[in-house]
């Protein structure tokens, strides 16, 4: 017989965060972050990501990449990238016109 725990008697979970960066930087740099930081991120990521690709691709065409595994991964990273990138400027948008077409 399987026993149930609660949920609430469960600890709760710790966000993952990069290993060269500590708790209290992540704290502060959230807190200090706005919108405009966050979207800039994110422009960065998929810019860096598509770059890595672009050079990935370019290197498998000379013969010079050994990891087709590692190949793969990046492409998908910069798949990841751009979907959230996406995202979140679909959600800013409809937040927008949501505002926007409020009755005052």
């Amino acid at each position: 017989m399987i026993d149930f725990v609660p949920i609430s008697t469960l600890p709760s979970m710790e966000p993952m965060t990069p290993m060269d960066i500590t708790k209290e930087d992540l704290a502060i740099n959230t807190e200090e972050a706005s919108f405009l930081d966050i979207f800039k991120g994110l422009v960065d990521n998929v810019v860096e990501t598509n770059e890595q690709v672009d050079r990935d691709a370019i290197d498998l065409m000379l013969g010079n990449i050994d990891d087709l595994a590692q190949v793969q991964a990046n492409i998908e990273k910069a798949s990841v990238a751009v979907d959230l990138l996406v995202t979140v400027k679909n959600e800013a948008l409809s937040a927008y016109n949501t505002i926007i077409n409020m009755q005052v």
